[in-house]
């Protein structure tokens, strides 16, 4: 299972309304899938908002006011027949359509409670939604602001500090990618570069950030750096970066190690 098909299926199931196989496949593409179960905790945590908002309903006060109004309206029609003459014991005409028009006046409130009721709840609900939406961007945007500032810090230890926070983001915007990019081809610290490759690495599944690390194993000069990045293309099937493995082979200035790895990764591909 894919991971958009898995998404698309994380509402049924936390309805209950999968059936055995959906559900087996789905749990099975869960334990594998690290963003796929971030997200199905996300959504597990707004149906646990929602529902945390008890459904408003119209008071007993509304019912029994309608009870005491039908009540009346009842008295007055019974009295009517008590003091009319034997020989006419029904009810006018001109009194019926006031009396139904105001019982229905009355049923009409007591629908109208119960909508406005649900209604109440219904915009909450969306209102709930909007709310958490809105926080989750905040938040990222709060993210990828300390990611830029730390990554412009002299200490390589914020620098690469700053590389973690963005291996932690499910879904990081395309100018942190680029920063980490830039950070993997240009800092002058080896750590922070690796630091920066290993959280790159996590969003390799997109083709883009595999054409940039091509581009990357072209530029990179170190032999630790190079290794790493063979290892990361192969495992990713990247054909796209067999010309700049049989660059490093062919390149009498790289180190045997390194060698090693590119014609072990040229083989793979």
């Amino acid at each position: 299972m894919q991971c958009n098909d898995a998404e698309m299926l994380l509402i049924d199931y936390l309805d209950n309304q999968l059936s055995n196989t959906s559900k087996k496949s789905l749990e099975s593409h869960l334990e594998g899938c690290e963003l796929c179960s971030r997200q199905l905790a996300e959504y597990r945590e707004l149906f646990r908002s929602i529902a945390s908002h008890k459904m408003e309903k119209p008071g007993p006060a509304l019912r029994d006011n309608f009870n005491s109004m039908l009540q009346s309206e009842l008295n007055m029609l019974a009295t009517a027949r008590i003091i009319e003459p034997a020989t006419k014991r029904t009810v006018s005409l001109s009194f019926l359509p006031g009396f139904f028009l105001r019982v229905a006046a009355c049923l009409l409130l007591l629908a109208g409670g119960v909508v406005l009721g649900t209604s109440i709840t219904s915009q909450r609900n969306a209102e709930n939604a909007v709310q958490i939406t809105a926080l989750k961007t905040e938040v990222k945007a709060m993210k990828e602001a300390m990611i830029f500032s730390l990554l412009a810090d002299e200490s390589a230890s914020e620098r690469i500090k700053a590389v973690n926070y963005a291996e932690q983001m499910n879904d990081p915007g395309q100018e942190v990618i680029t920063a980490l990019i830039n950070t993997l081809n240009l800092d002058q610290n080896v750590n922070v570069r690796l630091a920066a490759l290993s959280s790159v690495s996590k969003f390799s599944s997109n083709q883009v950030v595999r054409d940039s690390l091509v581009n990357s194993l072209r530029c990179q000069r170190e032999p630790i750096v190079q290794i790493v990045l063979i290892n990361i293309l192969t495992d990713k099937k990247e054909k796209k970066a067999m010309s700049a493995i049989k660059d490093i082979i062919s390149d009498k200035s790289t180190l045997a190690p390194v060698k090693d790895a590119a014609e072990k990764g040229l083989k793979l591909l």
